[in-house]
């Protein structure tokens, strides 16, 4: 009789087991942060686990940025430079993901974002409570170098092509 309630309290438990064990199994640990001259910040943010793991830890960082192409794919590899208002180099990074999150000390900076030879220029203010988010997008780099031959033909691959 116990040896039966034994068993079957093990065969629930381990049932149990296996059905959490994938939700387990995905729940990513927070990223953890980089230092480069005395700022802390992470990058990454591929696959939805780490999506949300960013999403998490999100509010503890002042300058949040996302990049992306303008017909809506995360991008990655974008070389970010951060600029003090008095133009002290404060962070140089590549992205290893669609996400940059930074903690700054309150102020004036300028961020130059550069994706395949374009860069994107913002001057931007932290506040001392808050934070700031911004999003970059660039053209489609997978149509870098397109051509088109007159000011009224349609974009190739565009709304004429059945494309959004």
């Amino acid at each position: 009789m116990f040896r039966i309630a034994r068993l079957s309290l093990l065969l629930s438990f381990l049932v149990g087991l296996c059905a959490s064990g994938p939700a387990l199994a995905q729940s990513l640990p927070p990223p953890q942060p980089a230092t480069q001259n005395g700022v802390s910040y992470i990058t990454g943010g591929v696959g939805e686990d780490e999506v949300q793991a960013f999403r998490a830890v999100a509010p503890k960082y002042n300058l949040r940025m996302t990049f992306a192409s303008k017909t809506g794919s995360y991008l990655s590899d974008v070389d970010v430079t951060i600029t003090s208002g008095a133009g002290r180099s404060v962070l140089k990074v590549r992205t290893e993901g669609p996400f940059l999150f930074v903690q700054l000390p309150a102020g004036r900076y300028q961020i130059d974002a550069r994706m395949l030879h374009v860069t994107e220029a913002r001057k931007i203010q932290i506040p001392a409570r808050g934070g700031t988010d911004l999003r970059f997008y660039w053209d489609d780099p997978d149509r870098r170098g397109v051509m088109h031959i007159c000011k009224n033909c349609p974009a190739t691959g565009g709304p004429a092509m059945g494309r959004p």
